[in-house]
């Protein structure tokens, strides 16, 4: 299960760095791609928030980290819709994204 979600979320990751190329060359983004990089990561959330149902306790500190990255995505489509800049907020949302990558990997391989 966390491999697999592991997976999902290496596709968002990359999907994650072109948008952020995009936001910090000041270029517009295909809206879709945005849209699917979001569903992308949802699915993604939602395994991990399955293996820890299912009794992984130590996924909790992901599903916290996941919150904010998700609050400060929706912040940056919601700025970004109006044309503000969201450089700050992209760095700190691939940050905390980073880090959640890093402790899902080590869960995912080392039991």
């Amino acid at each position: 299960m966390l491999v697999f979600a592991l997976a999902v979320f290496t596709v968002v990751d990359i999907m994650g760095l072109g948008l952020a190329i995009g936001v910090f060359r000041n270029g517009h983004d295909d809206p879709m791609y945005a849209r699917t990089h979001a569903g992308l990561a949802l699915l993604g959330s939602g395994l991990v928030i399955w293996a820890a149902v299912e009794g992984d306790e130590r996924l909790y500190i992901n599903i916290g980290l996941a919150v904010a990255i998700i609050g400060l995505g929706l912040l940056m489509a919601k700025r970004r819709a109006k044309r503000h800049c969201v450089k700050a907020l992209a760095v700190v949302h691939g940050l905390l994204a980073v880090s959640c990558y890093g402790i899902l990997s080590y869960f995912a391989f080392v039991r």
